[in-house]
């Protein structure tokens, strides 16, 4: 019977519930609590309930259920739960899923079931109870595992006895184990695992700031086990150093009943390193945003108070986004040899321009410029368009792109566009090779204002609906002509753009030009004597993902540009998009297409024919998070180009958010 199947679901087969039905509908039920300890006494309970059963059958019809079921199903669910609860302090067994979450699930379709999610959840669980216990200074006591792992587990060593040294200078130090050789060394027990954790946190020991993170990114659902991939990283802080730990550990769980927790099996690990950064304050980096804003007011009452706050203190048609995009550009503003900075806030408060002074601080002077704007603003450039020497300021404000000429530190507007769709970032190069720097503008979704919010990017995963992104040629004494359409640029352009980087990858002597795209397909368009031609696909960067950034370097200083793409890494989407029911019915590509979509940031090298090679996995610069920006830029000085990545997303106040 339908009640039986779900109180049984509820509280377990062990619980004992016989259903009898006579000739007249009427139903008895009887209930058989397992034995239990109560004051020191075995004590077992059962007791029955007769009611009129709602499945009546009418000569010809399919039996109907009616109404009074449910109230029936809460009087019961009542009743075993005060039966439940008298011995659940005693009761070994894990607490039982709620009866209402049963039910509810009971009625879904198995189609909208995903048992890989639900299992990935409850993993996750499980793995921040580690990771909790891996963040206490006190060694891990064996009955924290209990709840985690079975008694006899399989674990290798989590960090290896022997680390090689990858990489070595002043401030950093690089350690890997397990690359590209298997690690054979695996035993049996708690004990094992135990001293296995106390060997992954000696480096830790006496760290300040300790944050431990897991991340499943695969579930493959076997008979009678799991397994899951799982993304392990560990960060402390010293004094005078700071280490980072990052591996891959494959998981074996336990397949258990709905209610009950998994409980690892075996950890295997396939990758491992450890970085230990060295510093006077124990980081790379020292936060100097106080001593450089220590005269000036507008950081602490505007700039500090995060977007959060803003957000519930300004009307919300003006722009105030909870994602932060606004502009920032950086240039010598005044001509003194030190670079300024022009902050774009959210609409409602006054942009910032902040001029450097000697001593480290910095002025705003944005009002006495003439760059106070007011409005939303998404993206700023400070260059100078008319060769005078002088950075001149461009803004995407509202649906708009504002010209301003600086002219002795004042700025004075010359030139207004507004594209069709909604503009943000923006980059500039002398693509016609005639002197003058022109400027592309890159538009994500429909006009913000005038025509609201577009429908949305369709397909999600190779969209081509969004605002179309605009050239405009710099003709001199401030005229600025749109020639999109003219010079080749309208070709798969309204792709939801983020950010587009300017480089000559093909040495031929013009810039040519790269669009990140935020749902779907890249482009790469290039330049053939002022003529654009998207080559994307045929030189192997379309990049099928959430693109957001762009950065060109010469990464392995073979003389050729090569490329570095920020997208977003998902955890979610590596697990679901692999599960063999995800698009069921979409053949290969598109599947694939999603996958890509899930798997992070990408590193293409030039391979002087056109073509870049894919070496991202091999690079190891896949898991960069939410990456909005990325960067090469040499942090370490010595010749070879880093990359730095801006990350994140919109969160609460968990500080453990790595």
């Amino acid at each position: 019977m339908r009640f039986t199947k779900v109180i049984e679901r509820a509280y377990g087969r062990h619980n004992r519930i016989l259903p009898r039905k006579d000739a007249s509908n009427h139903v008895a039920v009887t209930y058989t609590a397992p034995a239990a300890k109560m004051d020191g006494k075995e004590v077992q309970v059962s007791w029955s309930l007769e009611f009129m059963s709602s499945e009546a059958s009418v000569s010809g019809e399919a039996p109907r259920r009616r109404a009074y079921w449910l109230p029936l199903i809460v009087l019961v669910a009542g009743s075993i739960g005060a039966v439940a609860y008298m011995f659940r302090r005693d009761n070994e067994d894990p607490v039982a899923v709620p009866l209402t979450d049963v039910a509810e699930k009971d009625g879904l379709e198995p189609e909208a079931v995903w048992e890989t999610e639900l299992f990935a959840d409850a993993a996750s669980k499980q793995l921040n109870l580690l990771a909790e216990a891996i963040e206490e200074q006190a060694e891990i006591d064996r009955s924290a595992l209990s709840t985690i792992v079975v008694p006899t587990i399989s674990c290798e060593r989590l960090r290896p006895e022997s680390l090689q040294e990858a990489f070595a200078d002043e401030s950093i130090t690089v350690l890997r184990g397990f690359e590209n050789q298997p690690n054979t060394n695996s035993a049996r027990g708690v004990e094992v695992l135990l001293e296995s954790l106390k060997a992954l946190k000696k480096p830790l020991a006496g760290a300040s700031d300790i944050h431990v993170k897991f991340k499943i990114t695969g579930v493959d659902v076997g008979e009678s086990a799991v397994t899951t991939n799982v993304i392990y990283q560990a960060s402390g802080r010293f004094v005078l150093h700071t280490v980072q730990q990052t591996g891959v550990w494959l998981c074996q769980w336990q397949r258990t009943h709905i209610s009950k927790p998994p409980l690892l099996e075996q950890i295997s690990v396939d990758k491992f390193e450890e970085v230990i950064g060295r510093g006077a304050t124990g980081a790379l980096f020292a936060d100097c945003t106080e001593a450089v804003f220590r005269n000036e007011p507008t950081f602490a009452e505007q700039l500090l108070p995060g977007i959060d706050y803003w957000r519930g203190s300004i009307q919300a048609q003006y722009g105030v986004y909870p994602y932060g995009h606004h502009g920032i550009a950086v240039g010598d503003v005044n001509r003194d040899g030190l670079d300024d900075v022009y902050v774009c806030q959210p609409a409602g408060l006054p942009n910032r321009l902040y001029l450097q002074n000697l001593d480290g601080t910095v002025t705003d002077v944005a009002a006495s410029a003439g760059v106070d704007w007011l409005d939303r603003c998404r993206g700023a450039l400070l260059i100078d368009l008319d060769n005078d020497g002088d950075q001149d300021l461009i803004v995407s404000l509202n649906e708009m792109i504002i010209i301003m000429a600086n002219d002795d530190e004042v700025f004075s507007e010359k030139t207004v566009f507004r594209p069709t769709g909604d503009p943000g970032s923006l980059a500039a190069a002398d693509y016609d090779r005639d002197g003058d720097l022109d400027v592309f503008v890159v538009n994500y979704g429909q006009r913000f204002l005038s025509d609201g919010e577009s429908s949305g990017p369709i397909p999600y995963h190779d969209a081509n609906n969004g605002g179309p992104n605009m050239l405009l040629r710099n003709d001199g004494d401030w005229n600025f002509t749109d020639v999109t359409r003219q010079c080749g640029l309208d070709t798969n352009n309204r792709r939801w753009s983020f950010a587009a980087s300017w480089e000559d990858y093909d040495a031929d002597g013009d810039t040519d030009l790269y669009v990140a795209n935020d749902f779907g397909r890249n482009n790469l368009y290039r330049n053939d004597g002022g003529t654009f031609v998207d080559v994307a696909a045929e030189a192997g960067v379309e990049d099928i993902a959430s693109g957001m950034s762009a950065s060109w370097a010469d990464y392995n200083q073979d003389g050729r540009m090569d490329l570095y793409v920020g997208n977003m890494f998902s955890s979610a989407g590596l697990r679901i998009s692999y599960q063999d029911r995800f698009q069921s019915q979409a053949d290969g590509s598109v599947r694939a297409q999603f996958q890509r979509l899930a798997r992070g940031n990408s590193l293409f090298l030039n391979a002087g024919d056109g073509t870049f090679d894919d070496a991202s996995v091999e690079a190891g610069v896949t898991v960069g998070r939410w990456a909005w920006a990325s960067k090469f830029v040499d942090i370490n000085n010595d010749g070879l180009e880093d990359l730095v990545i801006a990350n994140g997303f919109v969160t609460g106040t968990d500080t453990k958010d790595l």
